[in-house]
């Protein structure tokens, strides 16, 4: 048997296995690999919660158009009604279309009667309400679709403020790794001294004491990285974080950009300018609606039935049919002032959803300048801390030769120390602020993802 599998070329062979474990292998190799920031976007566009409900309420909304279409096209129904009592027929005999009158000539028999009847409707005018309610429903989903857009700018900030915050807590685990090793270093050599009595059993113990706070920091920093972990494992819209790590891309290259420029991208494709424009829209469709109260509806109706104290569908019943085909106005004289006060109405939310447009733009033009100030201030930070980190590696360096030398003293090194730790994490803390300013700016001038 062994044998036969031998004749088999290995190529089938794994298509075969590939074909019997199907999705399981096809998962397995989804879990594996390092995850950039383009794959973590791609993965919360699909997989978060709020796009899921931001889509299906664009969906929603789309076939709230077609419900608005609906008054164009016929409206047929078809009606049974069965009665009981003596106002009725008790013979097929007579002639009906419709529901019976009362008071009969059954001669006090009591009877059962059935009417059939099928009944279209044809809409013909309305001056202008079910366009308006089109349009009106147009408009909202258009809304709707600024409203999943602007969703999508929220998200990709969340998840690239947390892909950072990731990166930044990783850098800053290292920092204090190595401060852990460089204490670890500095207790030996005090140890060294003071057994050949070079120096005082005081270096030990400030030595050791820094050592326990360097560890105790490493700790925190250890913490900071899962907690960091589970905030981009939300962003992504994930249960489980499946990604053997994430690559570092921290390091930045500032891009300038016209400030000008950013408020006419800012001003064109904001998802809350756009959806304030196509709300104007819905306004003024609502205008048209409201004002469509002040006239007559005609339409266009006819009717098909049969009625019989018989079974509902016997022969003799088939017998007593009757049709009818007409037009009608239906023409408002007096709502309670209904009108009046929608068409009030619809004006003032016009004039609302104008001035709200003014705010807007004054809002998106200051948030612009906000974040174009911060990505600017941000990069003069990752410089001036860039220069202080290396000072203060060179300060400690210097202090470190002194100490191995024997002509420092602990306190210089230890203090040098310090300064090499905080140098370095205020440089990480000025490449995460960096990244953070640069999103905003980009979630600012409604930069489509």
């Amino acid at each position: 048997m062994i044998g036969k599998f031998k004749k088999i070329p290995a190529f089938f062979l794994v298509l075969a296995a590939l074909w019997v474990l199907g999705p399981a292998a096809a998962g397995a190799g989804e879990t594996a690999g390092r995850l950039g920031l383009k794959e973590a976007i791609d993965i919360a566009l699909k997989e978060h919660p709020l796009l899921k409900q931001s889509r299906e309420k664009v969906s929603a909304a789309k076939y709230k158009i077609g419900s608005a279409r609906a008054a164009y096209l016929p409206q047929v129904t078809y009606t049974y009604n069965l009665y009981y009592g003596n106002a009725f027929p008790a013979t097929s005999g007579a002639v009906s279309g419709g529901p019976p009158g009362l008071g009969g000539s059954a001669g006090g028999v009591t009877t059962d009667y059935y009417v059939n009847r099928f009944s279209l409707s044809q809409l013909i005018y309305d001056f202008g309400k079910t366009p308006g309610q089109i349009d009106q429903s147009r408009a909202a989903f258009h809304q709707t679709e600024e409203d999943y857009a602007g969703n999508r700018q929220k998200v990709v900030l969340d998840v690239r403020v947390a892909y950072f915050g990731y990166l930044a807590a990783q850098r800053a685990r290292k920092v204090t790794e190595e401060t852990v090793r460089q204490n670890q270093e500095l207790v030996k050599q005090a140890q060294g001294f003071y057994e050949v009595g070079v120096k005082a059993k005081i270096d030990v113990t400030k030595a050791e004491a820094n050592l326990y706070t360097a560890e105790a920091e490493l700790i925190k920093a250890k913490n900071a990285v899962e907690l960091s972990k589970v905030t981009l494992m939300t962003a992504l819209g994930l249960k489980t974080f499946p990604f053997t790590g994430v690559e570092d891309v921290m390091e930045v290259t500032p891009q300038p950009r016209p400030r000008a420029e950013l408020k006419t991208q800012a001003l064109n494709r904001r998802p809350e300018i756009l959806r304030n424009r196509y709300q104007q829209e819905y306004d003024q469709a609502a205008y048209r609606v409201a004002r469509a109260g002040w006239f007559p509806t005609v339409s266009s109706l006819a009717a098909y039935g049969w009625s019989a104290a018989d079974a509902p569908f016997s022969s003799n019943s088939m017998d007593n049919k009757s049709w009818w085909v007409g037009a009608g106005v239906t023409l408002p004289l007096f709502d309670g002032l209904l009108t009046y006060h929608n068409v009030r109405t619809a004006n003032a939310n016009t004039r609302a959803t104008l001035a709200d447009a003014e705010v807007l733009s004054q809002d998106i033009s200051k948030e612009v300048d906000q974040r174009y100030l911060d990505v600017t201030a941000a990069w003069e930070l990752i410089r001036a801390t860039k220069k202080a980190l290396e000072a203060a590696r060179e300060n400690y360096r210097l202090a470190q030769g002194r100490y191995q030398v024997g002509v420092g003293s602990i306190i210089e090194v230890t203090d040098a120390q310090v300064q090499f730790f905080q140098a370095d994490l205020r440089f990480v803390q000025a490449l995460y602020d960096y990244r953070v300013a640069e999103a905003q700016l980009d979630k600012a001038i409604g930069k489509p993802f």
